[in-house]
């Protein structure tokens, strides 16, 4: 007789994000955490051969969350921020990310946070619905993020 292995479906969604502290979804990839300042090009007049550079304008990072399932109680609050979005009355929201290891062994190094600050949503898909696979819940959602930290 093979004994059964117990695995947890979540797994493979190793990316937990929080808003404002509470637990929301797990996705599986995050895209987009960067950090981005244009770059201003001039000439000077003793030298006008010479481009030189001077800082810009902070862009904004899009960060895209893809393939994730609702979990914990919190779930309402990112359904019910994003249908703010249709009413036009949207506030902006702190979110981290987190990717770890679920041994529960924080200091061993293998859990790392990204704080997304003054978050708000541009997009969300979701995946079709189908009781016969195992596909995610949520295909992409697309934060656009002022700021980010590690």
């Amino acid at each position: 007789m093979t004994r059964r292995i117990e695995m947890d479906p979540l797994v493979n969604f190793s990316f937990t994000v929080d808003i404002n502290g509470i637990n929301v979804a797990r996705f599986n990839g995050v895209d987009g955490l960067n950090y981005e300042v244009e770059m201003i090009e001039y000439r000077s007049s003793d030298k006008p051969n010479l481009p030189q550079f001077r800082q810009g304008r902070k862009k904004a990072a899009r960060v895209t969350f893809k393939r994730g399932v609702l979990v914990g109680s919190g779930n309402n609050l990112l359904l019910n921020w994003l249908r703010e979005v249709e009413s036009k009355s949207i506030t902006r929201r702190d979110v981290s990310v987190t990717i770890g290891d679920y041994g529960g062994d924080e200091t061993s190094g293998g859990q790392r946070t990204w704080q997304l600050i003054g978050c708000l949503p541009s997009k969300w898909n979701l995946s079709s619905l189908d009781s016969n696979s195992n596909s995610a819940a949520i295909e992409n959602l697309e934060l656009v993020v002022e700021e980010v930290r590690q």
